[in-house]
């Protein structure tokens, strides 16, 4: 029995070791996982012309602050607030009856000089009959032409008062100077009225608003290359009137995706900003549908040139490098490829690619964030 066990013992520490050594010579292979999925698509090829953007704000061409031009009491308002008006239409109407009695007491004053002026021009010529026979002194002559010339002064005075009560008169009701939208009224009827601007609030404002400008700061360099590729186009860049450019402006409003409106350029400031190296630009933009109003915020793109032949690729391919801009194309090993590019002009969410790829690439445009430089991937087409 003793020996049967010790030889079942080393049967099994034999069996043990085999085992050992077997599990050793196996060696356990390490799982890989299989390449990224990414989507790649070909650059767009198609005509783009470059432009430049910019913010900008609306303002009305005309802006008046109505006030009165005589002193009264306000009777009447003839109209609502926010109303648009045209040129000459009644706003507001002020107690005429001083001015009224102004006229009247001028019309009167006028006849009495008509009156003295003739009594003085009979005296005259009685005085210059005698004077011809001596029979009056050369002292009542000039008496008389003294009294003649006083006589057609007030005869004068007496017409310019005639004309400022009238005109007086007039003021009393205001009109509106330009056609535009009123902004609310700042009095009420029963209030007095002050024609001293300086001590006067004003009765309300008129903004014009057909049509409507938009301004915006362009920077210098941006003017220099505007100039330089008229030049290399051939076109004049001497001018008497910006206008006669006919330069086309896109705006777009800030809730709006592209620049559906359109402007043209019709003023340059004189001098570049010394303090931020731009130049005021103005547009006029037409505004039959009263789309725009005064002081709103605008987007502008500036067209620049003719269309050129360019290769487009979405905006979102784009990666950084610091100051380096960069997309991954994936090559025919399926390995993704880095490729510094030059960038274009932004257009409709595709970004012109002016240097750097080929229009044969396969631009990698989703799933970017799971591939490297000089790593395989698994590219999908995208489908539009």
């Amino acid at each position: 029995m003793g020996i049967n066990h010790s030889l079942a013992t080393t049967m099994l520490l034999g069996a043990l070791v085999a085992a050992s050594h077997g599990c050793a010579s196996k060696k356990i292979e390490p799982v890989s996982a299989p390449p990224p999925e990414v989507t790649v698509a070909l650059p767009i090829a198609r005509p783009v012309t470059e432009f430049y953007e910019y913010i900008g704000r609306t303002r009305a061409p005309q802006r008046v602050d109505v006030r009165s031009r005589v002193t009264g009491y306000l009777t009447k308002i003839h109209f609502e607030d926010g109303k648009e008006v045209q040129v000459g239409e009644p706003l507001f109407e002020i107690d005429n009856r001083p001015y009224q009695y102004a006229l009247e007491t001028a019309q009167a004053r006028l006849q009495q000089a008509e009156a003295q002026l003739k009594l003085s021009n009979q005296l005259l010529e009685r005085n210059k009959s005698l004077a011809n026979t001596n029979a009056v002194s050369q002292q009542d002559l000039d008496d008389a032409v003294q009294r003649q010339a006083s006589a057609v002064a007030e005869l004068n005075a007496s017409k310019a008062a005639i004309s400022q009560a009238k005109l007086d008169l007039e003021f009393c009701s205001i009109t509106a100077p330009i056609a535009g939208r009123l902004s609310q009224t700042n009095i009420t009827v029963g209030n007095l009225i002050g024609s001293t601007q300086s001590e006067s609030t004003p009765l309300t404002t008129i903004a014009s608003v057909d049509p409507i400008h938009v301004l915006f700061d362009v920077d210098e360099a941006a003017v220099l290359r505007f100039r330089e590729m008229r030049r290399e186009q051939g076109d004049d860049v001497q001018f008497t009137h910006v206008r006669e450019l006919n330069q086309k402006i896109l705006v777009g409003l800030s809730n709006e995706t592209n620049f559906p409106h359109e402007a043209i350029l019709d003023f340059v400031d004189n001098e570049v900003r010394t303090t931020t190296g731009t130049l005021l630009v103005r547009a006029e933009l037409p505004n039959k549908d009263r789309f725009f109003a005064p002081g709103m915020f605008v987007r502008v793109r500036i067209p620049i040139g003719r269309p050129v032949d360019s290769l487009l690729v979405p905006d979102r391919a784009i990666l950084n490098d610091q100051s380096l801009k960069y997309v991954l194309v994936v090559d025919s090993n399926n390995l993704a490829q880095r490729r510094d590019v030059e960038l274009g002009t932004l257009d409709n969410g595709l970004r012109v690619i002016r240097r750097g790829i080929e229009a044969t690439d396969r631009v990698i445009v989703n799933g970017i964030q799971r591939a490297r430089p000089g790593a395989k991937v698994n590219p999908g087409t995208e489908r539009n």
